[in-house]
């Protein structure tokens, strides 16, 4: 399955925080789940980039992903997506 994704980022980063969109990305995946872990961690690869960030191009999915963030599934595996590979003291 593909999932067309948005690519927001600031403006001017001079003179405006809005947004607006830069390009467009797809991402392909088998499921639902994996489309969110992916979404998740494009998402949370830009954390320090004040003004950008990926948005789904449809509601439908990003209503999809709310719900996902709310279930059983994410909660044990969030620790994991923010942050990856990482060494937590």
């Amino acid at each position: 399955m593909k999932v067309i994704l948005d690519y927001w980022d600031r403006k001017d980063y001079q003179y405006s925080w809005e947004s607006e969109i830069k390009k467009q990305k797809t991402i392909e995946a088998d499921d639902d789940i994996a489309i969110f872990e992916e979404f998740y961690k494009m998402n949370n690869s830009l954390r320090y980039c004040n003004g950008s960030y990926y948005k789904f191009n449809d509601k439908q999915w990003q209503d999809k992903y709310n719900e996902w963030l709310k279930t059983d599934d994410y909660k044990s595996k969030s620790f994991n997506l923010y942050y990856g590979n990482g060494v937590v003291d």
